[in-house]
């Protein structure tokens, strides 16, 4: 939805971390894995689609640790960034991030920490 907008995706390492941790907490498998997402990209799924081109338009989603927030406390959701709000300081995070078109993270993106429950394993 976000690439029909011409607006870029991106999230932090360290937020693909904090979501693959409370997708395997809720132990829902993919239904769970939609309902973090569409929980942090509800409020962006409404703002970018109203975002009129220009120089006030919406360039890029940001999903950092602080929008996915931790296991039992809710994130404050997806920044949103506006061409004019001088992105090129606020689209670099402290750390890396991952632009969804060009990476699919992987196990080893996700490090040593990610472990699949072995109930998970056995289907």
């Amino acid at each position: 939805m976000f690439n029909l907008n011409n607006v870029k995706l991106q999230f932090t390492k360290n937020a693909l971390r904090l979501i693959a941790k409370k997708a395997i907490a809720k132990n829902t498998g993919a239904r769970g894995l939609r309902s973090i997402l569409e929980s942090i990209l509800t409020e962006a799924m409404f703002e970018v689609p109203g975002s009129k081109p220009g120089e006030d338009s919406v360039e890029v989603v940001l999903v950092d640790e602080e929008a996915v927030g931790t296991a039992d406390i809710s994130g404050c959701g997806a920044k949103v960034l506006h061409r004019s709000s001088g992105l090129e300081h606020a689209s670099r995070p402290v750390g890396s991030t991952v632009t969804m078109e060009k990476k699919i993270a992987t196990k080893e993106d996700l490090g040593s920490e990610f472990e699949a429950p072995s109930r998970a394993l056995s289907l």
